[in-house]
């Protein structure tokens, strides 16, 4: 990569996707939005037509609309040439009101500025908002086209930081690498940690080598040097919370070159640090009182007369040895060097998000994050909650009869199983070689991306189970 050559691209910045959420919510208050539209929900065979005004419900009855989930029918404009529509729901789609169905009308209704007419309760009517807002990303287009009201401040700054954190997560994951590599995501980070006022450090060169040699190994090959971005935030005296996220900028397989069509979307590879850059983002701008630490191992996994190669031998931060199997298993190596380090603070909970195995997607497909603890209490509150919050997350278990396919001849162990089954499980077990057993661990294999555009996931770089793992944390953290 030729460091001279112009950026088409920016780094992201957290502050601009903050105004941006900003400007999508408007409050009662703003005059320009005084001609807003207004959105009337209707439910199917609903008993209470109170909820709506008599004229809204005459006119959906003397129609004889057919009643289709997700439906929109435009009234004609009153006096004041304002627009008002009607949305359809409670038949068989969308049986309540849920983030779902408010990315779905918030993708179909026109451009304009709303206001819901309807009185629903904290949760529906957060996760219709949260949805609506869901649906206005565009890559690289700060433009809001589609502006809601809310009146509600507190819910008004939930929304703030939840849906900004999504959103530059996703742009961070849909930058190209050649404008989003290991120093494209150092600056960004610096950036984010200045804005929240966190204390930050970044160990690169000799440190990187001396005291991160995985890490060290699988970055050496490329132009930008590896490196590990550290934040911390919050008081010292709360609960110990440490997120990981693989920064993977660009992986090409390295000298296990990958075919073609599985490199084309490997910028999405550091879709990790994406995630939990944007989990940091909602608990600090959520104010949530933990003792706050990030650890985001950042490299490019290149081919060149530097790289590691398959067969040879690398002590990590712990003391193992790690034999390489397979140059493409990159993200567990500089997981390994981060969890052994991030073991050292002794947190109250270990979470990493990574990009890290096919085995994952073959298993739940690309919607699904697979994910992997070895506390059962944590386990049934994320089952709970992702279900929830309609941000699902699946439980794979770390099956140990399988840790010996990790077996290796000449080191501790090798970095791939001696088969192709249960990789992602494999991939798991190595990782738990490098954290406590005392520690309460979650590991996600996420795939970050999102194949086609749909209501509310833009095709892309996608966020999956941030907004689940931010309620694991909140619930569980002082009972750990």
């Amino acid at each position: 990569m030729n460091n001279n050559v112009p950026k088409v691209f920016q780094e992201p910045n957290i502050d601009k996707f903050i105004e941006r959420i900003n400007k999508l919510f408007y409050g009662s208050n703003k005059s320009s939005f005084s001609n807003a539209g207004q959105i009337y929900l209707l439910k199917f065979n609903s008993k209470n037509h109170k909820e709506i005004p008599k004229h809204i419900y005459k006119f959906y009855e003397s129609n004889n609309i057919e009643h289709v989930d997700g439906k929109i029918i435009y009234l004609p404009k009153d006096k004041n040439n304002i627009q008002s529509c009607i949305v359809l729901y409670g038949r068989t789609k969308f049986k309540k009101i849920t983030k779902h169905f408010g990315s779905l009308v918030s993708s179909k209704i026109k451009v304009s500025s709303w206001k819901l007419f309807n009185k629903l309760n904290f949760k529906q009517e957060y996760d219709f908002f949260l949805g609506w807002g869901l649906d206005q990303y565009k890559f690289n287009n700060d433009k809001i086209f589609k502006h809601i009201e809310i009146t509600n401040s507190l819910r008004k700054s939930n929304l703030i930081a939840t849906l900004s954190g999504i959103f530059y997560g996703k742009e961070l994951i849909n930058i190209p690498s050649s404008n989003m590599g290991p120093d494209a995501l150092e600056l960004s980070f610096i950036n984010f940690a200045r804005y929240h006022d966190a204390k930050y450090k970044i160990v690169k060169d000799h440190k990187i080598i001396q005291g991160f040699p995985l890490i060290y190994a699988v970055g050496k090959g490329s132009i930008q040097g590896p490196r590990l971005l550290e934040l911390n935030w919050g008081n010292p005296s709360y609960p110990l919370v440490v997120l990981v996220g693989k920064g993977v900028c660009f992986d090409t397989g390295g000298h296990d070159l990958k075919p073609s069509q599985y490199m084309r979307n490997m910028k999405k590879d550091m879709g990790g640090a994406a995630s939990v850059l944007a989990l940091a983002n909602i608990i600090i701008e959520s104010k949530l009182k933990i003792n706050l630490k990030i650890l985001i191992p950042t490299v490019d996994n290149d081919i060149g007369p530097a790289s590691m190669r398959p067969g040879d031998i690398y002590s990590s931060r712990l003391g193992i040895t790690v034999e390489i199997g397979n140059t493409d298993a990159e993200g567990r190596l500089i997981l390994a060097d981060a969890l052994a380090y991030a073991n050292t603070y002794k947190p109250k909970l270990l979470i990493d998000f990574a990009t890290l195995t096919g085995a994952a997607r073959v298993a739940l497909g690309p919607d699904l994050p697979a994910y992997f603890t070895n506390s059962e209490e944590l386990a049934s509150s994320i089952n709970i909650i992702s279900a929830q919050e309609n941000d699902n997350l699946w439980r794979l278990p770390l099956w140990k009869p399988y840790e010996s396919w990790l077996n290796s001849d000449f080191a501790d162990t090798n970095n791939i199983s001696t088969g192709s089954f249960a990789g992602a499980i494999t991939a798991a077990l190595f990782l738990n070689k490098f954290v406590k057993s005392q520690t309460n661990w979650v590991h996600i294999d996420t795939y970050a991306w999102n194949d086609k555009n749909t209501p509310g996931h833009s095709r892309g770089g996608d966020i999956l189970g941030v907004i689940a793992i931010y309620k694991v944390i909140k619930k569980n953290i002082n009972n750990l």
